[in-house]
């Protein structure tokens, strides 16, 4: 795997949102032609989870994880030896959470509250089970 697309899935994985959508940007400049397409959905996840979690953004991140959501299909079950099926619906599932909050709730305790417990929901990009 590229060095650059494994530090941008390390970011992500631990949380820090807008650096992996950094890395991811870089990553796709270097990756081999076939993963570019899953590079970009990957920094809309995200892009999305960081608007998501740091600014409350509710219909902004549904959109970009739709979207990732619509390329990601297309590199089922696996790819790059990350396990795309289980992505695809961690954020699948996500999404359907992220939906069913308040379109009018953006501040306050209650808001953080949810914030909090959909961060603890968050995909991670796993790695491919070995056989």
């Amino acid at each position: 795997m590229d060095i650059h697309l494994q530090e941008a899935i390390t970011a992500f994985n631990r949380g820090s949102y807008i650096d992996a959508a950094e890395r991811f940007e870089h990553a796709t400049r270097s990756v081999p032609a076939e993963l570019r397409e899953l590079t970009g959905a990957l920094d809309r996840v995200a892009a999305g989870l960081h608007l998501r979690f740091e600014r409350g953004g509710r219909q902004a991140a549904i959109n970009l994880l739709s979207q990732a959501l619509i390329v990601l299909e297309d590199f089922r079950p696996a790819r790059a030896g990350i396990d795309v099926d289980r992505l695809y619906e961690d954020i699948n599932s996500f999404v359907g959470v992220v939906r069913s909050s308040p379109r009018d709730e953006s501040a306050g305790l209650k808001h953080r509250a949810r914030l909090m417990l959909e961060r603890r929901r968050a995909p991670r990009i796993n790695a491919i089970p070995e056989s």
